[in-house]
């Protein structure tokens, strides 16, 4: 069985536990998550089985939107309110402005990770150093933020929605907010809405897969990559191409834009993910 499981992952729960729950479910040794959600966060978290674990890095690529909830007046070491939290005296500004700061995250930007993330450096996940009094140098981030909206303002709290790009720390942005604003602001939640084609709409918790058995809400692979144009690799060079030969020959390429392709074969096997590069076409994710 190979496929993918658009879990949501509920508050209180590791992205590892999700994974070893899905694991024991499907009985399949081969699963793997598409991007680590914290403890605290719940949300859209892809899960792939058996030969879809492949296609993670491909999943992850993917655009996130994300519904963080933010208060004001605070500052935290882990940004977010589970942390050690402090009260910074400053006055809380009102809503006009809370919107005029946040449409200043808007395009590209460099982000520093968070000392508290699971980013690994030599080695160790950040925030184990963290825990230790330990602060390491990082190297800031390229990040894309498409949209960001103030859903709601009450006082000292409120609520944004976003959409950015992989790799993007919301309680980086929410702190950075509350530096522009002069007050401080710690995030109170975290819901990833979504991620790549897969959204809240159609996921499913841990329960309903002991509910209902795995199998049936497994999305296969084909699904998963149909934002990929088909094509198809003729008997003569079906061979050629699942050994991983770089294929130059002009009756199978010189029709093919550069790019990447979801392949099949003639038989409508799927193949893979191929990419035809300048002068040749290769298989580079081998999904038989």
């Amino acid at each position: 069985m190979n496929g993918v499981i658009n879990l949501y992952k509920e508050k209180g729960m590791t992205s590892f536990a999700a994974v070893a729950a899905v694991r024991r479910l499907s009985r399949i040794k081969k699963v793997g998550h598409t991007g680590t959600l914290d403890p605290e966060a719940e949300g859209v978290l892809p899960v792939c089985i058996g030969k879809a674990t492949k296609l993670v890095e491909y999943i992850m690529a993917g655009n996130k939107v994300y519904r963080a909830g933010f208060r004001l007046g605070k500052i935290s070491d882990t940004l977010d309110a589970f942390g050690e939290v402090q009260d910074t005296g400053k006055t809380i500004p009102g809503e006009e402005l809370v919107r005029e700061k946040l449409k200043e995250f808007l395009g590209e930007s460099m982000q520093l990770p968070p000392m508290f993330s699971a980013l690994k450096i030599n080695g160790r996940r950040l925030y184990d150093l963290a825990r230790e009094g330990i602060e390491v140098d990082r190297e800031k981030r390229k990040i894309h933020v498409f949209d960001i909206e103030l859903v709601s303002f009450e006082e000292d709290e409120g609520e944004i929605l976003l959409s950015c790009s992989k790799g993007t720390y919301v309680r980086s942005i929410i702190d950075d907010l509350g530096q522009k604003l002069g007050c401080g602001a710690i995030m109170t939640s975290l819901i990833r809405e979504g991620t790549g084609a897969f959204s809240m709409e159609n996921a499913v918790t841990l329960e309903t897969l002991e509910k209902d058995g795995y199998e049936k809400h497994l999305i296969q692979m084909d699904a998963v990559l149909s934002d990929y144009k088909d094509i198809t690799i003729s008997d003569r060079f079906l061979k050629l191409v699942v050994n991983g030969v770089k294929v130059k020959d002009g009756r199978l390429i010189s029709s093919i834009e550069e790019g990447l392709y979801r392949g099949y074969s003639e038989k409508g096997d799927l193949l893979g993910i191929v990419e035809r590069k300048e002068d040749f076409l290769y298989l580079k994710v081998n999904l038989m």
